[in-house]
C-alpha cells in the first residue's frame, strides 16, 4: 500500500492489513486485537446489566449531565496544549481523549495536532495513522490559503466521526520556518474549529512546546499518580506561577492512573494537589486506553465515560474563561 505524500511513517502498520507475502506482524496483530477489545470484561459487563434490572440506572443522565460543558457553543476558535515531563505519562492519551469526546459530542469541526517532534503517536490513537504532519500541511497551506472548511480538511486527514481533523507529528522544518507556517495553520484552523488540541513533547521547556503554549489558551498537563509524577505535577505548577510568559495562562493538571493496581488512585491525588493550591482533576486506569490504540469511546469503562466527559467539559471551560 503506498502511503500518501508527507504522510507521517505507519510504525504499526495499517490495521489488519498483512504484507504483500501475507505476514501479518505482531504489532499489528495485537494492534488489530486490542483496538476492538472493550475495558469492562464480559463478566462485568453482565453483571452491570443484571444489577440495572433491579435498581434505576442513572448513568444515563450523569453521562448528559458530564457532557453538557463539552457542548457548549464556542464563539472564538479555543487552542488546548496538553504537555508532559516524562514518556508514559499518559499525555496523548488525554489529547486524543479530549479530541475524540469534543468530536462525539459537538456538530462542528473539532482539529486535533501532533505537535511532538519526533516519535508522536497522536495520529495512531485517533485512527488516522497516515496523517501529514503539522509541518507539511503548514507547507500546503503557505501555497493555498482554504477558504472553507472542506479546503482546511483536505489539508489535513479526518478521523473518528468524520468532524475531527487530525495531523501526524511535527516534521523537521527548520525552527524558524516552522513555527511561522505552524502558527498560520493555527490560525486557519481556528477560524472554522472552535477547538483545537495539541499534544506537545516530552519535556515542558522544549522549543515547540513553548511555541504551542505561547499559543494556547490552557495548557493541560498529563502526570502519572507515581511518586515521580505528583513531585512532577507540584515543582511544574510552581515553576510556572514563576514564569512571566506563562504565568497569566491557566494550567490543569491530570493527574492519570496507568497502572490497575498501583498504590495511588489519581482521583484522591487530584484532590490532594487541589488541596495544595493546585488546580488538578483525576483519570482513573482504563484497560482499553493503556492498550495504546486508537481510541473507541464505546469500548471505554462506564466510569472512563464520565470522568472523560467531565474532563472535556473542565478544559473547555478553563480554556475560555
Amino acid at each position: 500500500m503506498t502511503q500518501p505524500p508527507n504522510a507521517a511513517p505507519a510504525a504499526y502498520g495499517a490495521p489488519g492489513i498483512a504484507t504483500a507475502d501475507g505476514f501479518e506482524s505482531t504489532p499489528q496483530r495485537l494492534r488489530r486485537t486490542l483496538k476492538t477489545r472493550p475495558a469492562e470484561g464480559p463478566v462485568r459487563r453482565a453483571l452491570g446489566t443484571a444489577g440495572n434490572l433491579f435498581r434505576g440506572d442513572d448513568y444515563p443522565r450523569r453521562l448528559a449531565e458530564a457532557a453538557a460543558g463539552a457542548q457548549v457553543p464556542v464563539s472564538t476558535g479555543r487552542r488546548i496544549a496538553v504537555i508532559g515531563s516524562r514518556g508514559g505519562a499518559g499525555k496523548t492519551t488525554v489529547a486524543a481523549l479530549l479530541g475524540a469526546v469534543y468530536a462525539s459530542m459537538r456538530t462542528d469541526a473539532v482539529t486535533v495536532l501532533d505537535n511532538a517532534p519526533a516519535g508522536g503517536t497522536l495520529a495512531l490513537r485517533t485512527g488516522a495513522p497516515d496523517a501529514p504532519s503539522l509541518d507539511a500541511a503548514a507547507e500546503q497551506l503557505a501555497r493555498r490559503q482554504p477558504s472553507s472548511l472542506s479546503d482546511l480538511a483536505a489539508l489535513l486527514t479526518q478521523a473518528g466521526p468524520g468532524n475531527l481533523l487530525v495531523t501526524g507529528r511535527r516534521g523537521t522544518l527548520p525552527r524558524s520556518a516552522g513555527d511561522g507556517a505552524a502558527s498560520a495553520l493555527l490560525l486557519a484552523v481556528s477560524r472554522y474549529c472552535p477547538i483545537t488540541v495539541l499534544d506537545c513533547g516530552t519535556g515542558p521547556d522544549l522549543p515547540a512546546t513553548r511555541w504551542a503554549l505561547g499559543q494556547s489558551h490552557l495548557a493541560v498537563f498529563a502526570t502519572p499518580a507515581s511518586v515521580a509524577g505528583l513531585e512532577d505535577a507540584a515543582s511544574y505548577a510552581a515553576a510556572w506561577r514563576r514564569d512571566p510568559a506563562l504565568a497569566a495562562k491557566p494550567l490543569l493538571v491530570v493527574v492519570v492512573q496507568t497502572l490497575p493496581d498501583g498504590p495511588f488512585r489519581a482521583d484522591v491525588e487530584a484532590r490532594r494537589l487541589a488541596r495544595a493550591g493546585i488546580d488538578a482533576v483525576g483519570l482513573g486506569y482504563d484497560r482499553h486506553l493503556a492498550a495504546g490504540v486508537e481510541i473507541s469511546l464505546g469500548l471505554l469503562a462506564r466510569r472512563t465515560r464520565l470522568e472523560a466527559a467531565g474532563l472535556a467539559a473542565g478544559v473547555l471551560a478553563r480554556a475560555s474563561a
